[in-house]
């Protein structure tokens, strides 16, 4: 039997595609699972999830990078400063060359990392472990700030951004309240739990809850001080006490008051009193007389039932003949109750106001 070379030839061509096509198959299913197992590479292993980072911040992903973590992080910063410290972080950064090194290892759900450009450490890279998914989240330890909270409230409640501050920031408990530091005997000082915020870009704003209570910043450092709020005729006395100090207190520093009546108020075991009763303050130039104005009460917080800071801003003017100066101030004081006493133990000059 003779058989057509043209049949032949097209049977032939018809199973090459159908061998093509088959073959096409499965090259798109092994590709399939290739990504799906490089996706999965990056979700469960360190090095994936290091290497997805990076490519997310290459790509200027990064409003995906502060998504992603919110889900394993306390997020405290909002998305602009967040986004706009990584973009101003990595901006000069050829992460190209970024190389990683382990530096510690903290339990099962958190490992850090130096990621390291031709031999600079840039920064240190934190992990944290999804237990529920298996999947390793990745963050950027910003070079910013780590604040803490000191309080005596176990019902505190309180957001940063509309993001609870859970109870696991309590990272010390019952310790002396730092504002009581310069205490002889820290056995006085109020007793507090504390709250730990790190990986802050800027200075939070922080919400409490309940309308009875009240948190103030501390002067000098990136600290907190949570508590009761005084009510209107405890404030009328705080108001007083507050400012009859802060007009002692500087009209010894001009010159114009005596140690002796500026002692009467104060708590004489601490390093405040030891630094102010040797002060010099011949320094100041003599003048005529000085006058307070515009004296204000604010941020007062009691710290149970014997602490107690408050803040107050004034001017005054200072006067010389017929020449005057007005000085700006603003102090923040720390009270102990001694003896049924209200005590100065501290005061610093507030220039963030």
């Amino acid at each position: 039997m003779k058989i057509k070379h043209g049949k032949v030839h097209s049977a032939f061509y018809t199973q090459m595609v159908r061998l093509f096509l088959v073959l096409v198959a499965i090259g798109s299913f092994c590709l399939g699972l290739l990504w799906i197992g490089l996706s999965f590479y990056e979700s469960v292993t360190p090095n994936g999830a290091l290497n997805h980072y990076v490519q997310l911040v290459k790509n200027g992903d990064f409003e995906e990078i502060y998504d992603e973590s919110k889900k394993v992080y306390s997020q405290f910063n909002t998305k602009d400063e967040y986004i706009a410290y990584l973009e101003e972080f990595y901006s000069n950064v050829d992460l190209s060359k970024a190389a990683f090194t382990k530096t510690s290892y903290d339990g099962g759900d958190y490992q850090y990392y130096d990621m390291t450009v031709d031999g600079q450490t840039i920064t240190t890279l934190e992990l944290k472990k999804d237990s529920n998914k298996n999947k390793w989240n990745v963050r950027t330890l910003t070079e910013a700030r780590s604040f803490r909270i000191d309080t005596q409230l176990d019902d505190l409640e309180m957001t940063i951004n509309d993001t609870p501050i859970e109870k696991d920031r309590i990272k010390r408990t019952e310790i002396p309240a730092t504002a009581y530091g310069n205490l002889n005997n820290q056995e006085l000082a109020p007793i507090v739990n504390q709250y730990y915020l790190d990986n802050m870009i800027e200075v939070p704003t922080i919400e409490v809850s309940n309308p009875n209570y009240i948190i103030v910043k501390d002067a000098l450092i990136d600290h907190f001080y949570a508590g009761t709020k005084p009510s209107n005729e405890e404030m009328e006395e705080y108001t007083a006490l507050i400012e009859k100090v802060a007009r002692t207190y500087c009209m010894y520093i001009t010159e114009d008051e005596t140690f002796a009546n500026l002692r009467k108020l104060l708590y004489t075991k601490t390093s405040f009193y030891d630094a102010i009763r040797s002060f010099n303050n011949g320094f100041f130039s003599s003048h005529d007389r000085i006058e307070f104005s515009d004296m204000n009460v604010f941020d007062v917080v009691e710290i149970g039932e014997d602490a107690l800071i408050g803040s107050v801003s004034f001017d005054y003017v200072v006067y010389i003949g017929e020449r005057s100066q007005t000085y700006s101030n603003t102090y923040q004081l720390t009270f102990l109750k001694v003896d049924g006493k209200w005590l100065l133990t501290n005061l610093v000059i507030d220039d963030t106001h």
